[in-house]
């Protein structure tokens, strides 16, 4: 059986804390649009001092003028892990006795829509020129799958720093979004891998993961409006926009390419959670 792998990282201008080998549950939501990723995270048996400190000083309440971040590492020691979710801790809040959990919940972007900016451009740019403009007012790194060759003439934004890539999404035919601290850029209608090339593992979303029962698939895929929903073992190199080939043995009219939009962690250190729920979009499909 895989040893997994189960941690959360807390920042804060005090410094940064790894809190390790403690029962920890929770699910991450990380999404292909303006919706922010969010985080509900509960940690069992603390030291006294770490539940006094995280439920009073890491409210967004106290001190918020000054930033408080969680990261969520999860995976596995043999096949690897990694980061699942970066973002603003909201509040904390203890539960239970004698067990006592510590109920943390985050967003990503949160911390910014209390920080009001006025920016302009005034000169013609590029749209992904205009993208690292955003990405470097907002600090983070920029992530370009876009073929927008669009000219910005000018851009002109006054209002809270959060709502900057709400704003850009105006300026062109993609879709920009925060995800773990990169602003990712992607069209809004898709082609497929196999459109693009001959070869899918070279598609402009990089490699594309094959999804099947080898691989972590769990259950029967479901079709949907737009694509299809499935669930499998938990894979922290997964994130939205990224294409994947679905293979279902006990499905397999679904059998396709598909665009991950909506992207749901749900794991535990010491009980039989541990998977990711995806929904994807297929683009010929959604065409129809």
């Amino acid at each position: 059986m895989k040893k997994r792998v189960c941690y959360i990282e807390i920042s804060a201008p005090s410094g940064v804390k790894q809190i390790k080998n403690i029962a920890l549950k929770g699910t991450v939501t990380r999404r292909m649009g303006s919706v922010a990723a969010e985080a509900k995270v509960s940690v069992a048996n603390l030291a006294k001092d770490d539940i006094e400190y995280l439920s009073t000083y890491m409210s967004s309440y106290v001190e918020p003028d000054k930033r408080k971040e969680i990261a969520i590492y999860a995976g596995y020691e043999d096949s690897g892990y990694g980061l699942i979710f970066r973002g603003d801790i909201i509040q904390a809040v203890q539960e239970g006795i004698p067990d006592t959990w510590l109920n943390i919940e985050a967003k990503t972007n949160y911390f910014n829509r209390q920080n009001v900016i006025t920016y302009s451009v005034t000169s013609p740019v590029t749209t992904k020129q205009m993208a690292q403009n955003v990405a470097n007012q907002l600090g983070i790194s920029l992530s370009w799958k876009s073929k927008s060759q669009k000219l910005i003439d000018s851009f002109n934004f006054v209002g809270a720093k959060a709502k900057l890539i709400e704003e850009f999404n105006k300026y062109g035919d993609f879709i920009a979004f925060w995800d773990n601290d990169v602003l990712k850029v992607v069209d809004k209608d898709e082609e497929t891998p196999a459109a693009k090339t001959s070869e899918p593992e070279n598609s402009s979303e990089g490699s594309v993961k094959l999804i099947n029962a080898s691989s972590g698939l769990i259950g029967i895929p479901q079709s949907t409006e737009y694509g299809a929903k499935f669930k499998v073992l938990l894979d922290p190199t997964l994130n939205p926009s990224d294409w994947i080939k679905l293979e279902s043995e006990k499905f397999s009219a679904i059998n396709d390419y598909y665009q991950i939009y909506s992207l749901k962690f749900d794991f535990a250190s010491r009980e039989k959670n541990f998977y990711c729920e995806i929904e994807g979009k297929n683009y010929k499909r959604s065409k129809k």
